[in-house]
């Protein structure tokens, strides 16, 4: 049997699937922003921060990572005092959602951070939980709804370290701290359209170790975009803890703002 002919009436099929255009495959899609402020002459004050994020969603997973940094320094308004820094921390987490359902997902993540000015050399955690996707829409005039909450148990250990010595507690080393705290989560996006865009990302921990300890973190940002990837964004962040290291507060906020680019 000769195939010549059937080679022929395929080859217009063959010829236009190789010429078609390969699907995308998983992007990451995420955003960069920085911020800085620069005060001299009778005040002078050096603030920067910084935090990037990103998200890839393949075959039932849900990949996302985000990184913060923030530095800031002042002189006294006397000048024979020498500067202070008054900001020197950072902050990492890469989280892992497996779907089960459209709705429902478990989760695994884990992260390190560090807060000179708090006296935390550095916090290492991890947390297994399930998330609920209560919300996730696509509005017409191109904005968004999503709301979404986690039930999770999170172990902490937290290495201190007093860098700034006062007369109640001086500079050297302090006990760590360790943890193991039910957390509840949310996080909630609104887009009024593609232009403006309303962030609240919230957590609750309650330890159940080494006496009472409860942690509150909450986060409100509002984006605008500029031109096509380029937006301004103003936060302000909230921190509570009720059993800080020696001499610290137990709330601590910042209101920033920020220049950001999304890829």
């Amino acid at each position: 049997m000769k195939l010549t002919p059937w080679v022929a009436l395929l080859a217009p099929a063959l010829a236009a699937a190789a010429d078609a255009p390969a699907k995308p495959g998983p992007q990451w899609s995420g955003v960069v922003g920085a911020g800085v402020i620069v005060l001299t002459g009778n005040a002078e004050t050096t603030t920067m921060n910084g935090a990037a994020s990103a998200q890839r969603e393949a075959g039932g997973w849900i990949l996302a990572g985000k990184a913060t940094g923030v530095y800031g320094r002042t002189r006294p308004a006397s000048r024979d005092e020498p500067a202070q820094t008054v900001a020197l921390g950072a902050a990492g987490q890469l989280r892992a959602d497996r779907k089960l359902a459209e709705h429902v997902t478990v989760f695994a993540l884990g992260g390190a951070e560090t807060d000179h000015v708090a006296s935390l050399e550095y916090r290492a955690y991890g947390e297994g939980g399930a998330g609920w996707l209560w919300l996730d829409r696509k509005q017409d005039a191109g904005g968004e709804l999503l709301l979404r909450t986690d039930l999770g148990v999170r172990y902490t250990y937290d290495a201190r370290w007093q860098y700034y010595g006062t007369a109640d507690a001086p500079e050297g080393d302090l006990p760590d701290v360790e943890a193991v705290a039910p957390r509840a989560g949310l996080a909630f996006r609104y887009g009024f359209s593609e232009h403006v865009k309303l962030v609240q990302e919230a957590e609750v921990l309650a330890n159940v170790t080494d006496g009472e300890r409860w942690q509150v973190r909450s986060l409100t940002k509002l984006a605008s975009r500029l031109v096509k990837a380029v937006s301004f964004g103003l936060s302000y962040q909230v921190a509570y803890d009720s059993a800080p290291a020696p001499g610290k507060v137990r709330t601590d906020t910042a209101l920033g703002a920020t220049v950001e680019v999304a890829f």
